[in-house]
Order: C-alpha cells, then structure tokens, then sequence
C-alpha cells in the first residue's frame, strides 16, 4: 500500500507530527455582529473593547469579533470552556487538543484542552482572562499554550474571539487571534448548580456541582466561586466503531469487506476480523515466519512448543482461530481509553473597590486555582531483545537457551517475542494565576492628559504538574538474569506471550516513573488612554503603554527516562529555560469623517508595537484598519497588519527526546514498485532498496530537540476585509468578512515521515532530508533497510498560508406566541498551504494545501433556533462539519496482501448534529434538560492507512462526536 506515500502524506505529517494539532472540534458557537456583541452597550459606559486598547462608550468593532455566550452554551448540554471555545466555527474546521489524546505526546501532555483558531495551531492562538495574559499549563517538555482546563465555566460570562492577528495589540502569540475570557463581575445573590452529560450507550458520563456567592457594597463587590466536575472515560470497548479495528478494504467500491478473511470461531460475530493489538507471537527474526498459538500443541517441525508457524503468512490462514482469538483480538485492549477520566476543581475569587484618593482610583483583583487530575489507561506491544536481540532455542529436553546463558553454546535461532503490557499514566496539574491593578484618572493640572485615564496591572500564574506511568525498564526486560539455569523471567513461555505473567515478573519489568514541569509566568503592564484633539468628525483618541513579561519552564523527566532506561518509551533529558521581554505599544483611532452623503462616519485606526527578547533580539509590529459606516444599513471594515511569535520556550530548550514510529508509518519504500509516486519509485530503487521491500524490524527512533540560538521568531501578514448589514426593518444583521494570514519563518518539527519522504519524494535525491536519518545496510543480519534513528529538532521552514470567509447572521423578532432567535455562523476556507522550504524549490511536490482533508474540512457551520415563551426556553441546534478526503495523499484502489485493485475509504461525507433542549425558568431555580446528537450520529470511519486512527474513525478529525447520543440536566438554584 505504499502509494499512499507520495509528498502530501509528508507535508500532512508536518503539520500533525509537528506543529501538534491544527484543529478543530463540533460544538456549536454563538456569534453577533460586531455591533450586537454586548446588549449593555447602550448604557454608553466606558470599556475596552477586545482588540483594542482604547476606551470606547460603543461596540462597533473594526476588527471582526465571534462573541460566544457562556449562558447559551449551557443549553446546548457544554459543560466547559473546552466544548464552547473549541466548537466555534474559526476553530472547528481543524484538529484540537483535548482529552482524546492519551497515549499521544502532544503539546502540553495528555489531558490538555487548547484552542487552535485557523488551524494554525494553539501556540499562535492568544488566550486572555479580562483582558490579560495568564501563563500556560501542562506537563513535560512542551508545555506553551493556554490550557482551558484551568477556567472554571461557572465564572464565564462570554468568550470574544477576535478574529485576525492582534500582535500590535497584545503581543506575541495573537497571530491567528485572541480568545478573551470575561468572566462574572458581580453575583447578586448565592447560587448552586449542578450538571449532568450521560451518553446512552454508556461512558464518557459527566458530573459537575458549582456553587457562587457574592457580596456587594457601596464602593466594590466579592465574588466567590468553586467548581468540581469529573468526566468518566469512554473506552474502546463501549463503542462498535472504535472496539473492532479492521482494515476496511472491499472488493470493488461497494462491494464486501475483504480485509483478513475470517476462518475464526467469531465468524460472523462483531469483533470478526479485529485487530485491537498484535501480541502473543514468537517472530523469527531472519525469515520473518510468525509462531502464533496452537490449540494442539506442537505442529510439524515447529521449535516453539505450543506454538505453530502462520501456514501461508496471511490473513487467510486456513487454521485462523488462535490468529483472531488470541493474537489479534484479545479483550483486554477493549479497555483503552479513547476519552480520558478527568477530574477538575477549582476555586475562584474577585474582588473591586473604588478607593477615595487621587480623584478616584479603582482596584481590582481576580485569584484561580485549579487542580486537574487526568488518567490514561491503554496496552502496548512489548518485545523484550534479551543481549542485543533475543536469541533463543528449544533444545527438546533442557528447555530454553538465551545467548547470555554461559551453560550453553549450541545453535541458537534469532526470535522476537511479541507480549502484552498495560500502559497507563497519571496526570496532576495544580494551576494558580492572579492578577491585580489600579486604575483611575489622572485629574487636573495635567494639561492634556487631564481627561485622560491610566492603568497598571500585575498578572502571576504558576503551573505545577507530575506526571506518572507504568515503564518498563529496559536494563531488566534486556538481560535475562539466571538462578540455578532458570531465568528470572521466560519471554517465550505461553503465561508470558499472553500477558497471563505473575506479579513477581510485572514487578521485575516495572518502574513507576515521575515527572515534574513547572511553568511560571510574571507580567507587569502600564497603559494610558484618552483624546488627543478634537476634529471636525470627532476626537482623536489614543492609548500608549509598555509592558515586561518573564517566564521559565522546569521540566524534569523521571530518572529512567533521562537514562533512556525505559524500553518502548521516550526518553527525555531536563527542559530547562527562561525568556524575558520588554514592550512598547501605541494604538490611535482617528475620525475622519462624519455625516455626510454615504458617508454616515469614517474611521481609520492604527497600532504598533516595538518589542525586545532575552532570546531573539528586537523588531516592530503595526496594524492599521478602517471603518466606514456607509448608511444606518451597511458598513464596511477592513484591517492590514503584521504580527510575530517569538519561539517558545519549550521550542528554544527542549531537551533531547526519543519517541518511535512503525516502519510503515514513515518508509516511502515499502513496497515502492506500486507507488504512483515517480519520484519515490526512482529514488528507492537508487537507493538499492529491493521490490517488495515490507519493512520488517522494530520501530524507529526520532530524535528531537529545541533550537535554542538557531530559531528566529515567526512573522505573519494577517488581512481581513468585510461588510456589516443592519436593517433598520428587521432585527437582522448579517456580517461576511474575508480573512488571508500567511505566517513566515514557521517553527515547526519536519516530522519522521516529512523527513524520509523528503528524502525520497523529491526530485533532487540526494538531498538534505536525506542527511537527517540512518538506515540500516543490505548486510545487516537482523533487518537490513530498516530505518534506525530520525534527527527532528525545531527549526524554521518557510510558511504556512491559510484563507476563507466566514460568514456571521442574527435574526430576532417578537411574535404573539414568543420571542424567536435565529443565529449562525460558517466559515469557509479556502486553502491552508504549508512550505517547508521555498516554493519556487518545492519541485518535488504536486500540491501542499490540505483543505478539505480528513480533519480540515473546507466549510464548517452551527446555527442555533430559540423560542423563548414566558418561563420556557426551547432550543434547537445544528452542526455541520464538510465532506472529506485524503485522495490527495492516499490512494482509492491499492494492492492488499497480493490482490491487486482493492478499494479504500479515503473519504468522509457531509455530516450534521442536532441538539435539543427545553429550559424553565423560576425566580429562584432554573431548569435545563436536553439531547446533544439527537440522532446518534456515529463518527464516520475510514480504511487503514489513509488516516491516522483509534479504532476505525480518524483520530485527527476531532470534529467528530464519539459519545453517541447523550441526555443532559442542568439545574440551577438562587437564594
């Protein structure tokens, strides 16, 4: 199946692989129009507005802003700021990290929820709280970007996303956006609510209690928060489309189900044919023939005692019972969590008070702990290599001989034993961030700034996580140690290959390992604003400021793994850095004009930033925008502006890592006489690899770093150009806004597969992708041709490019039976390019733009239709996630296992949600009860190897529901 391997495939792993996720998820988002963003604006008070540093008394936005509603997100059954943020439409047409993701290395560790706006990743995706920056949170090496999991949603009143770059605003990081959290000012009276997602089919259950209270007096307010919820796991074996993972190849395009022909005693049964993990099997290390257990014992010449060899080396072996029962399909694996248990709690406390000196001074201050505990359970594949490679023979009447047993020196035959092993890890996080400032006016006899207005903040947090597993140590699993002749441990007796072993051998093989990161993150910031002068359309306004930040990271991986002493597992050496910038930022807004034909106010705005890193030295950024409203009915708006991010830390010290990958995850030629891929078919057979080449052997090892001293920061030109339509008949408006951002100098990991395919895709073989891995000789005894270790540091490649439209609309009118509200939004996209290196040099490739791939859909859309009717709420929700495919990287027809023309699935048709809910409202308790996926819309499923999978749905399109239909309650009480 190796024409699945042409240059796509590799760029496709460069954005997974290395710029861990460009996402997307599914629940619905709730935007308004720019104008309509805050039903408070008429009260004309005074505020700062996302994507702006001036103060302002109106909401009409230059910049196109997504607001999404904490209040009616609950009516949708979202229980956190992970499902609201994650669903809207700028963020849902791309993969995003949540709790699906055990088992992987990912940014941040496992358990992690971030944001990803444009599919450009969670690192250029800005996160603010009230409009300052909180630090990350996570576990090991790589933690850079805003966890989700940290915000309680009993405090959020409403997110603003901000929907264009904002570096000139706000800083490093905001390329693809800002999400600003708001959170609840004032509580008037205490309040208890209690939450609970129940799938009908069972698991991934969840429970939530928070509780609120608040004071308030003359001069300020309290506001007290707690919240704890646990989300249960949802495991593979709850599910058919994840429990059984078959390869899902036909005989034509509609025709039946080829894949590994089923002889087992589970014909006909669900699980026929599955293939949950490979394991109980002796592999003969030379000529690959594979011993699988036999039911009668002994077969022919076998040297394996109750163990017989595959008759033809197929999937249709003729005696295929033990092939399927215990090799393929054993039940223990059901057991792998596809959605991982976690346990949240957090507490929260605001409070402001207006302070009687200097003409009125106003302090504010907001403090967050929270502590996260994540758990993933899996199994893995466990070969021990007993002195190098495990070498073993059945003598007939001694038994068992290893290479390492001094009282023998007979023959030996070389054999890797394939056993079962648990893989579990824990995660606890505790995250705490406070913030506190001062701000006022700076009153009379200051000429000018008399009527102008000041502000100084202080913003701490503090990310403290371990992070625990189940090793195995390879100094112990790789010398068998003799007792009396007898090894401690037997790898090929039958308990062992079955993972039937006794305690003693788990405990033998075993280290609990620990970590700690710790990230700590200090801002000071100093900002003014007010009005320069007045012209004849209006005052001139301005902001001016400055603002430090530091921070560090302290990552320290437990001892085995710095030692490389875990067999299987990344190894890690100590992340350790810290960085440090000073800023100086101005924005101004200048009405030009007001009040005349077509020309109802025209307003032009501009802001720069000059910036100076520890790590990657000084430059500028600047924006500009404009805002023309034509009549009361249109408007047009428009921004150009640059932003930039400099490396982050974990991207800068990173210490050196292993991680390992199959061989046909990454080797182009594997069977490289069938691929469509001319210059893969050249390349490999210069190369000297020979037909039919299958990739034996075990994994192999990527070695990744940071790039501290050769990294530059990212630069990026974001431009967006839209109209705002208003009628004055109708409470309608309707907003469509262009967006174009191309970032330069991307920091990115090439990846395994991007670096070997870039080796052998390109048309100028050799070249230097070529320099970055080792593979084995011809003459190697045990696996010639296997690909050993792979160099994959950060570096910079050239730019990803990324384009659409997104489209915004809001209906409300008042009818005789109830208020109705009809609102949406959908965005589409219409290309996301990656260049590793120059275009004009990317020769070797026929196309880099994955939109419309499996997990980058072109267009993504939610709608949402309320009738409100006295105490009574009703709520009807749709989500649509576009068609898919991977043909661009991964072939329709394929050979499989010797029949030529075999068909794949490498697409994913249309898919839409609906959701449904009922709410009543009392003077004292609310109620909420609902249905997310009315119609049990199962995830859509792929074939093997067109897309990375956790049963037979694709892991990288998190758009996907995997619950199934789920019953929600909510209840709220006042008193």
């Amino acid at each position: 199946m190796s024409n699945i391997w042409d240059r796509e495939r590799l760029l496709r792993s460069t954005i997974i692989a290395g710029l861990a996720a460009a996402g997307l998820a599914i629940s619905p988002s709730y935007a308004q129009s720019a104008n309509d963003e805050d039903e408070s604006s008429s009260d004309q008070e005074v505020v700062v507005v996302t994507g702006s540093l001036i103060r302002r008394s109106e909401f009409t936005s230059i910049s196109p802003i997504q607001v999404v509603n904490a209040e009616i997100a609950t009516l949708e059954g979202l229980v956190d700021p992970a499902e609201m943020l994650q669903g809207a439409s700028v963020a849902s047409g791309s993969v995003q990290l949540n709790n699906q993701f055990g088992g992987y290395v990912v940014e941040g560790g496992v358990g992690v929820n971030s944001i990803s706006l444009r599919g450009l990743g969670a690192q250029r995706s800005l996160v603010l709280v009230n409009g300052n920056r909180p630090g990350p949170a996570g576990t090991r090496g790589q933690v850079g970007s805003f966890d989700l999991n940290v915000i309680p949603s009993s405090i959020v009143q409403r997110f603003e996303i901000l929907k264009d770059g904002a570096s000139s605003i706000y800083g490093s990081d905001a390329v693809a956006g800002v999400v600003n959290v708001i959170t609840r000012r004032q509580i008037d009276r205490p309040e208890i609510t209690v939450t609970l997602n129940a799938p009908l089919a069972g698991g991934a259950e969840t429970y939530g209690i928070s509780g609120a209270y608040g004071f308030n007096f003359d001069r300020g307010s309290i506001v007290l928060g707690a919240e704890y919820q646990l989300r249960e796991s949802l495991q593979i074996g709850d599910r058919e489309y994840l429990r059984c993972p078959q390869d899902l190849v036909r005989s034509s395009p509609t025709g039946d189900i080829i894949d590994r022909e089923d002889r087992s005693i589970l014909a006909g049964t669900e699980l026929a044919g599955c293939n949950n993990i490979y394991a109980n099997t002796i592999i003969d290390a030379f000529f690959g023939d594979r011993y699988i257990p036999d039911p009668d014992g002994l077969s022919g010449a076998s040297p394996i005692p109750g163990y017989r060899p595959r008759a033809n080396g197929r999937y249709d072996d003729p005696a295929g019972e033990a092939y399927y029962e215990d090799v393929l399909n054993d039940e223990r694996a059901l057991s792998q969590d596809a959605i991982n248990r976690q346990e949240r709690m957090s507490l929260y406390a605001s409070a402001d008070y207006s302070l009687d000196f200097l003409g009125g001074v106003d302090w504010q201050s907001d403090l967050l702990f929270t502590r996260r505990s994540t758990e993933s359970n899996g199994w893995r594949q466990f070969f021990p290599l007993i002195g190098g490679a495990t070498a073993a023979v059945w003598t007939g009447s001694t038994g068992y001989r290893y290479d390492n047993d001094p009282t023998y020196d007979g023959p030996l035959q070389l054999s890797q034993p394939v056993a079962l092993w648990a893989s579990n890890s824990r995660i606890d996080v505790d995250y705490i961030s406070f913030n506190t400032g001062f701000d006022g006016a700076f009153g009379s006899g200051m000429g000018f700034l008399s009527d102008w207005s000041w502000a100084l903040d202080m913003q701490y947090s503090r990310s403290e996580g371990t992070y625990e597993g189940n090793g195995i140590l390879a100094s112990n699993s790789g010398d068998v140690q003799f007792d009396d002749n007898s090894p401690v441990y037997d790898p090929f007796s039958a308990e062992f290959l079955s993972g039937n072993y006794s305690q003693a051998v788990y405990d033998h093989l075993t280290v609990n390992t620990v970590g700690e990161t710790i990230y700590e993150q200090t801002v000071f910031k100093a900002i003014a604003t007010g009005e320069l002068f007045d012209l004849p359309a209006g005052a001139v306004a301005m902001a001016i400021g400055a603002e430090h930040r530091t921070f560090s990271i302290d990552d320290t991986p437990d001892q085995a793994a710095q030692d490389g002493d875990l067999w299987g597992s990344s190894s890690a050496q100590v992340t350790r850095g810290e960085d440090s910038v000073n800023e100086i930022f101005a924005e101004v807004e200048v009405p030009l004009i007001a009040g005349v034909p077509f020309i109802e106010s025209f307003t032009v705005n501009g802001s720069a930033r000059v910036f100076d890193y520890d790590s990657a030295g000084s430059d500028s950024v600047w924006k500009i925008g404009a805002n023309w409203q034509i009549t009361p009915t249109f408007r047009l708006r428009a921004t150009e502006g640059t932003s930039y991010r400099a490396p982050a830390l974990y991207e800068l010290f990173l210490g050196n890592q292993t991680a390992f990958v199959g061989q046909t995850a990454i080797d182009p030629c594997i069977d490289w006489e069938n691929s469509t891929n001319a210059n893969i078919v050249a390349n490999c057979d210069a190369a000297g690899i020979p037909m039919g080449y299958t990739g034996v052997g075990s994994s192999a090892t990527i070695v990744s770093g940071g790039g501290a001293g050769v990294l530059q920061p990212e630069t990026s030109r974001a431009t967006t150009v839209g109209f705002v339509y208003t009628p004055q008949r109708f409470a309608l408006s309707v907003a469509v806004d262009y967006f174009s951002i191309v970032i330069e100098d991307q920091v990115a990991q090439l990846g395994g597969a991007a670096i070997v395919g870039g080796c052998y895709g390109a048309n100028n073989y050799p070249n230097v992708f070529c320099s970055l891995f080792d593979r084995n000789p011809s003459t190697d005894p045990v696996s010639p041709y296997r690909i050993g270790e792979i160099r994959d540091s950060y570096l910079n490649v050239n730019s990803q490019e990324t384009s659409g439209f997104d489209l915004t609309l809001r209906y409300t009118h008042e009818f005789d039976f109830g208020d109705l509200t009809i609102e949406g939004q959908g965005t589409w996209t219409m290309d996301d390019e990656v260049f590793l290196f120059d275009p004009a040099l990317e020769s070797g490739f026929d196309t880099n733009d994955f939109n419309g791939t499996i997990g980058d859909p072109e267009f993504v859309a939610n709608m949402r239709t309320e009738l409100r009717r006295g105490d009574w709420t009703y709520s009807w929700f749709m989500n649509y996630i576009d068609g898919t495919s991977n043909s661009i990287y991964s072939s329709n027809t394929a050979s499989y296992f010797g029949q030529p023309n075999a068909f794949y699935d490498v697409n994913i048709e249309g898919t839409l949600y609906h959701d449904v809910s009922v709410r009543w409202q009392g003077d004292t308790l609310s109620l909420i009860g609902g249905v997310s996926n009315m119609w049990d819309e199962e995830p859509p499923t792929v074939s093997t190897g067109t897309a990375t999978r956790r049963g037979n749905t694709a892991l990288s399109a998190t758009q996907y529901d995997l619950r199934g239909r789920t019953l929600f309650v909510r209840a709220t009480k006042t008193f």
